[in-house]
């Protein structure tokens, strides 16, 4: 028995690209050249059994069907030894060679090296055909598939999310006698979760309340709080994911946020304009605006405001959840995050829009998507799932397959309950037993971590950290990758945003007449108090006093009023203006340059009708020229004073 010669490993290629005229150079005197065409492998590049095969003709009869059949070759060989995880050569020794008439000497010497395999590669192909001496017809080398995750194929469009290891501390709160320490306490959320989300799954993210489910979503998608820290790996595609998940990805938050005095059909146009692509066209636009309304459910409520929750004249909160869905599809994203996208919805409801997510998954997208008690019909259209307890992960596979695995460690599902209540109950830390509580979620995470399950989670997050076609088309892979990592679409100019921010917040501004009302009533009643109190000021000496203190209140009448007037709706607006800034869909200085354009029309208003009135009574120059002045200076210190009460909000990143 002869064996390969075993060579030094090599750098980041997986394979050289000279593979096939190294091939053809070693056997030129007995290889056909026309033999040595590479073919485009299906089947996993990563096979825990720790064989190659070549591949003969199989009997038809034989009921053996995992390999591929290639050749009309008589006879089937191993190749023994490990390629894929353990870094050894990629070929150690070869079995069962029998060749026809020639030795088994001479069959290795026409195919004596291959190239050599790097541990880190695990991702690489093999698909070389050779001719061996004493055969009549080439043969292959062929991969197994997974065994649980079935037969994998490359995916050359979509988005594969992966993470390992992935870890998260969020800072603890203080108390006022340990305020003077220097390091902030931090408290482990997440413990070391590894996993990955393949394009067209949907795959239901559960737990317990306080597993870490809303932090793992948001430590995926990029959109922790600066203070929280993230450590572990964040792979999409095998490249290492950065704040431009933004532009990959869409995110369905838990609790939802809108202009109150836009209608729905307006809140979709001004959403279509400042996130869809500028080169779309405005009919495409209003057609994927009115195919969501549709879609949705929303087409009797389109025309109707959204008002605030609890209000009478509102949305419900099913369509305002419904609404914040169409709000983020809208891109039609590749990668879609759901932070519990059912809450609030009825049955039929719920149904509806994971029916609409899984059709989304069927045309490639990756969609990842928590969800609190679904019903039963709901939780079986999810592909995957993906358990959490107390931080770890506890199960990650098939819906089905989360049976089977707490089944083996003694805990069976009754034929009466939902699924997802059962994994609930089993993983919630019960109040009064804590500690077995405790107990049984570190069994069940234990035995998750060395089994079959998180073995393959494993080998997908190999795969995917080295991700290659056959040798021969590396360059093009990784050309295909970073063509779908770094495509952005291309967002609206600064002037198209500030546009919109104006068009969006001279709505908000003036849909609400009565607050206006109460606001100039209240300046002519002000004016009128005023006016009474200094009236018949005489301009000499003894008037001088008088005239000060009317100037005074002219400016604090006109200066608090108008910071009040914006640090009133400061808090309202504040979580609107970070989430939409924080999603890329405008930048900080247009916001607060459409805030003031559209609020500047009230605040040269106001100023007018009390000058107009007080600066009669008074009595003070009766000339245009001092009048108009007065005019002048009060307007700029009104919308100098709103400035300043705007401020903060546009400041706070």
């Amino acid at each position: 028995m002869s064996a390969f010669n075993s060579h030094t490993r090599g750098a980041r290629s997986c394979l050289p690209r000279d593979l096939p005229a190294r091939c053809q150079s070693l056997g030129e005197e007995r290889a056909s050249p026309t033999a040595l065409r590479p073919y485009h492998m299906t089947g996993s590049p990563c096979d825990r059994s720790g064989g190659a095969h070549i591949m003969s003709d199989i009997d038809s009869d034989s009921g053996d069907t995992r390999w591929r059949r290639r050749s009309q070759a008589r006879n089937q060989f191993l190749l023994t030894g490990n390629p894929n995880l353990l870094g050894l050569p990629y070929f150690t020794h070869l079995d069962g060679l029998t060749g026809g008439e020639d030795d088994n000497e001479s069959l290795l010497d026409s195919a004596q090296y291959l190239g050599h395999y790097d541990s880190s590669d695990t991702g690489c192909f093999l698909s070389t055909r050779l001719t061996i001496t004493g055969l009549q017809s080439g043969v292959e080398l062929v991969r197994r598939p997974p065994p649980r995750y079935g037969t994998w194929k490359p995916v050359e469009d979509g988005i594969t999310l992966t993470w390992r290891d992935l870890s998260v501390y969020v800072p603890q709160k203080k108390t006022w006698y340990k305020s003077s320490s220097l390091h902030k306490p931090y408290k482990l959320v997440l413990n070391s979760v590894s996993g990955a989300v393949r394009p067209g799954s949907l795959v239901a993210l559960m737990g317990a309340s306080g597993a870490g489910k809303s932090t793992l979503m948001n430590a995926l998608a990029h959109r922790t709080p600066g203070e929280v820290v993230v450590d572990g790996d964040i792979l999409v595609n095998g490249h290492r994911a950065n704040r431009s998940m933004n532009a990959l990805s869409g995110y369905v938050h838990q609790d939802d946020l809108f202009v109150a005095s836009l209608t729905v059909l307006e809140h979709l146009t001004f959403m279509a304009r400042l996130r869809m692509d500028v080169r779309t066209s405005p009919g495409e636009r209003r057609s994927r605006v009115q195919e969501l309304v549709k879609e949705l459910g929303l087409s009797k409520v389109q025309h109707s405001r959204i008002g605030c929750p609890g209000s009478e004249k509102s949305l419900s909160g099913g369509e305002r959840k419904r609404l914040a869905f169409a709000s983020e599809i809208l891109t039609d994203p590749p990668l879609l995050f759901c932070d519990e996208p059912t809450t609030g919805l009825d049955s039929f409801n719920a149904r509806k829009l994971v029916r609409m997510m899984k059709d989304m998954a069927a045309r490639g997208k990756t969609i990842l998507c928590t969800i609190h008690q679904p019903s039963t019909d709901v939780f079986l259209m999810f592909d995957k799932l993906l358990l959490l307890a107390e931080g770890r992960l506890a199960y990650m596979g098939s819906s089905n397959g989360a049976l089977e695995f707490l089944d083996g460690l003694g805990h069976k599902c009754p034929s009466t309950f939902n699924p997802a209540d059962f994994y609930i109950h089993t993983l919630a830390v019960q109040p009064g037993h804590e500690l077995r509580s405790r107990e049984r979620i570190k069994r069940i995470c234990d035995n998750f971590a060395v089994s079959a399950y998180a073995k393959d989670v494993e080998l997908i997050i190999q795969y995917q950290d080295n991700r290659f076609l056959q040798f021969e088309d590396m360059q093009t892979f990784r050309v295909l990758t970073s063509t779908i990592l770094t495509h952005h679409r291309k967002l609206p100019g600064w002037w198209t945003q500030l546009y919109w921010l104006w068009w969006r917040a001279v709505k908000d501004s003036y849909r609400n007449p009565a607050v206006h009302g109460i606001r100039i009533l209240q300046k002519i009643v002000m004016a009128l108090l005023i006016g009474v109190c200094y009236f018949g000021v005489e301009i000499n000496q003894r008037g001088i006093q008088d005239i000060e203190g009317v100037l005074f209140i002219y400016i604090t009448e006109n200066t608090f009023p108008s910071v009040y007037a914006v640090l009133n709706v400061f808090p309202l607006e504040l979580p609107l203006f970070l989430r939409e800034y924080k999603n890329g869909i405008y930048r900080c200085d247009t916001y607060y340059i459409s805030k003031m354009a559209a609020l500047m029309p009230g605040f040269f208003l106001d100023p007018l009708i009390f000058v107009s009135i007080c600066y009669w009574i008074v009595g003070l120059r009766p000339h245009l020229y001092q009048f108009l002045m007065t005019i002048v200076v009060l307007v700029f210190t009104a919308n100098t004073a709103s400035s300043c009460g705007e401020l903060p909000e546009s400041c706070n990143e």
